[in-house]
C-alpha cells in the first residue's frame, strides 16, 4: 500500500500558507515486499508535487516510480496545476491496465500553489468508495476532484475571493493504509510540542524544519508496521518536501 499524506498550513490567509508532502518508499505487491520506489515528485515549474497510492504500475513491465517523473518532465508546457491535473488524468486513462484498475485502488494527490499562490489539492482516483479504512469500488478509469479551495477552504470561511479568513488551520489529506495516521499523527505532534517545549532539544524555527519532522513521523509508523504487521505494507525509506508561497519562497 503506501502511506501519502499532504498537509496545507493556512495563517489567516490563503497566501500566508505552506504545504508539506510525504510518503514512504515500500511497494508491496500480493501482499509481500517487492521493491523501494519513489512515491512522490516535485512539479519544479507549477510549484507543486504529485504523489501516488494504491496500484504502483501502469502495467507488467513499468512502474509509477519512472512513468510519472517522464510525465512531469513532456507536461512541462502546462502553466496551471488544473490543466497539469486534466492531462495527467487523460494520460492515465490512456496507459494505465484496465485489468490492473478493476482489481485495485489507485489515486493521486497533485498539490501546489495555483497562479494566485493559494493551495490546491487535486484528488485523481478510480475509487468509488470506503468502507472504515478500506478502498471499495474500483472504475477502470480515473476521474479528478479540486477539494481543498472548492470544498474544505470554504468550510473554514473562504468566500470564493477573499483570501483573509476567520481563523488559522490545518488541513489533512491522507491516503493509502491511513489507519495509523488517524490513531498517532496528532499524538506525535503532542508530544513534540511537550518536548520542543524543553531547552535540551532543537526546536523547528523554519519551515522546511517540517520536512524533518514529517519524515520522522512516518519513521515511527514505519516502525511499527516492521515490528508488528503480518504484512508490513508501510516502510523506509520516506520522501517529503515543503512547498511556500512563491511571494515568501526562498
Amino acid at each position: 500500500m503506501t502511506l501519502l499524506v499532504n498537509e496545507i498550513h493556512i495563517r489567516g490567509h490563503l497566501q500566508r500558507s505552506l504545504i508539506v508532502l510525504a510518503a514512504d518508499r515500500r511497494i508491496t505487491v500480493q501482499g509481500r515486499f517487492h521493491s523501494n520506489r519513489k512515491k512522490l515528485f516535485k512539479i519544479p515549474y507549477l510549484n507543486a508535487g504529485v504523489g501516488y497510492f494504491g496500484l504502483a504500475q501502469v502495467n507488467q513491465t513499468e512502474f509509477f516510480s519512472s512513468w510519472l517523473p517522464n510525465f512531469i518532465r513532456r507536461a512541462c508546457d502546462i502553466g496551471t496545476l488544473e490543466g497539469f491535473v486534466h492531462r495527467l488524468c487523460v494520460e492515465l486513462n490512456r496507459s494505465v491496465n484496465k485489468s490492473f484498475l478493476t482489481k485495485a485502488p489507485s489515486g493521486f494527490h497533485v498539490c501546489g500553489y495555483n497562479a494566485g499562490s493559494y493551495p490546491e489539492l487535486w484528488f485523481v482516483r478510480n475509487i468509488l468508495d470506503m468502507e472504515g479504512y478500506l478502498y471499495k469500488g474500483f472504475e477502470t478509469r480515473y476521474r479528478i476532484s479540486e477539494d481543498f479551495l472548492a470544498r474544505d477552504a470554504r468550510k473554514m470561511g473562504f468566500n470564493g475571493a477573499n483570501p483573509e479568513l476567520p481563523n488559522d488551520f490545518n488541513q489533512y489529506y491522507v491516503n493509502g493504509d491511513a489507519r495509523a495516521f488517524h490513531s498517532i499523527w496528532f499524538r506525535l505532534d503532542e508530544f513534540l510540542a511537550e518536548m520542543f517545549s524543553q531547552a535540551d532539544f532543537n526546536r523547528p524555527r523554519e519551515a522546511r524544519d517540517l520536512e524533518v519532522i514529517v519524515k520522522w513521523k512516518i519513521g515511527v509508523i514505519s516502525s511499527f508496521y516492521k515490528q508488528f504487521a503480518k504484512k508490513p505494507i508501510i516502510g523506509t525509506p520516506i520522501d517529503a518536501f515543503v512547498l511556500l508561497p512563491k511571494e515568501t519562497a526562498g
